[in-house]
C-alpha cells in the first residue's frame, strides 16, 4: 500500500469499526484482548499513527478556536491575533483566523462553516460585532447553541455572550483631562464613525468629558471621518479649512494612532508645529508611536491582555457553560512629546 494508511484502512482489514480502532490507539480498557491484539498487529504492520485532529473530533473536540476579525491592516488587530494565538497554543489549542469585512451583513455561510468545523469556541473582535450589523442576532443565537462565544467589544444587552472590552470612558477622559491640565480649552476629536457602537461611544464619552470640565463642545470640533491615516489627513484639512484661524482647536484627539499619523502629516503640511501650535494625542499605543516626529502620546488599551483574557474565558466557558458577562480592562495614557507636556502649562485661549 503506497498511499498513507488511514483509520478506515485499518478498520477494514481488521474487520472492526473505526471507533474500535480509536479505542485501541487510546488504550480503552473496554476492547477485548483478542480484538486489541488483532488490530494492534495491523497498526504495527503499517506503522499507522492516528490523526490527532480525528481523535479529538471523535471525543467531540476540535482543539481549535476561531478568531473572527475585520481586515488586519490595522496593527491593533494584528496584536490581538498574535496574543490570542499564543494563549491558545499555551493551552493546547490552535487558532483559526477568519476575516469578515466591515459594514457588511454577517454571512450565513460563515456561521455554518464555524459550526461545521465543530470548533471549541469563537472569538470576535472589531466592528464586525457591532450591534446594528445585519445578521448579528441570528448568527449569535446559532453559534451559542453549538459553542461558547466571546466578543472583544463593549457590552450590550443585545450581545448575549461574554464581552471583554477596554475602558472607553477612561479612553476619552484621560487625554481630555491631560490636555486640560496643560491649558487647552479648544480640543477637537477626529476619526471613527457615529454609526458604529465602539466608535460612537468614544466620541460621546469625549463630549461628556468636555462638558464635565466646562470646556466648549463645538460640533465643528467632532469630525466623523474613518479609521486610517488618510482619514486623519482629510479630517485636519476639513477641520481647519472650515474655521476661522482664531477658532482653530489648540489640541486634537484622534480615534486611533493611524488617524493621528495622518493628522500629524497634514498639520505639518499646513505649516503648523506639533505640539507648539497644536497638540496631538492618539489611541492604541502602536509600535510606531515612539518613532514619529515628535513621538506620539497615545492611550494604551492593552489589546494583548484583552486577547489573552478572551481565550482564557472562552476555555473556562467551554467547561462550565458560563452565562454572559462583561469584563473591562483599564486604559493608560502614555505621555510623549506630541501632547506638549514638556512645554508645561500654557494659558491658551
Amino acid at each position: 500500500m503506497n498511499r498513507k494508511v488511514t483509520i478506515y484502512d485499518i478498520a477494514r482489514e481488521a474487520g472492526v469499526s473505526t471507533a474500535t480502532v480509536t479505542r485501541v490507539t487510546s488504550n480503552d480498557p473496554r476492547v477485548k484482548s483478542s480484538t486489541r491484539e488483532r488490530v494492534q498487529r495491523i497498526i504495527d504492520a503499517y506503522a499507522y499513527t492516528p490523526s490527532a485532529s480525528a481523535r479529538d473530533l471523535e471525543r467531540g473536540q476540535s482543539k481549535t478556536i476561531a478568531l473572527v476579525l475585520p481586515q488586519i491592516i490595522n496593527p491593533y488587530f494584528t496584536r490581538i491575533f498574535n496574543s490570542a494565538n499564543e494563549e491558545a497554543i499555551a493551552n493546547g489549542y490552535s487558532l483559526w483566523l477568519v476575516q469578515s469585512p466591515d459594514h457588511k451583513p454577517i454571512p450565513r455561510t460563515l456561521t455554518e462553516e464555524l459550526i461545521r468545523r465543530r470548533l471549541d469556541g469563537v472569538l470576535f473582535a472589531g466592528n464586525i460585532w457591532s450591534t446594528d450589523r445585519s445578521g448579528l442576532s441570528e448568527a449569535l443565537s446559532r453559534l451559542r447553541h453549538h459553542m461558547p462565544v466571546v466578543a472583544i467589544c463593549p457590552p450590550n444587552a443585545k450581545l448575549d455572550c461574554i464581552c471583554i472590552h477596554s475602558d472607553l470612558v477612561g479612553c476619552a477622559r484621560l487625554p481630555v483631562r491631560h490636555l486640560h491640565t496643560l491649558g487647552h480649552r479648544r480640543i477637537a476629536f477626529i476619526g471613527g464613525s457615529l454609526l458604529e457602537g465602539d466608535s460612537s461611544q468614544r466620541g460621546q464619552n469625549f463630549l461628556e468629558e468636555l462638558r464635565a470640565l466646562g470646556l466648549p463642545d463645538d460640533p465643528a470640533y467632532h469630525l466623523d471621518c474613518g479609521y486610517d491615516a488618510e482619514s486623519g489627513e482629510r479630517a485636519v484639512l476639513r477641520l481647519l479649512s472650515g474655521l476661522e484661524r482664531k477658532r482653530w482647536p489648540t489640541a486634537l484627539i484622534a480615534f486611533n494612532d493611524l488617524v493621528a499619523l495622518g493628522a500629524l502629516k497634514q498639520i505639518k503640511q499646513m505649516g503648523l508645529r506639533v505640539p507648539d501650535d497644536m497638540a496631538l494625542i492618539g489611541c492604541d499605543n502602536q509600535f510606531f508611536c515612539p518613532y514619529t516626529d515628535p513621538p506620539l502620546t497615545s492611550v494604551d488599551l492593552y489589546p494583548e491582555e484583552m486577547a489573552r483574557s478572551a481565550v482564557r474565558e472562552l476555555l473556562i466557558a467551554r467547561e462550565n457553560n458560563a452565562s454572559s458577562f462583561s469584563l473591562v480592562r483599564e486604559s493608560s495614557l502614555i505621555v510623549r512629546e506630541s501632547c506638549g507636556a514638556k512645554l508645561g502649562y500654557r494659558k491658551l485661549e
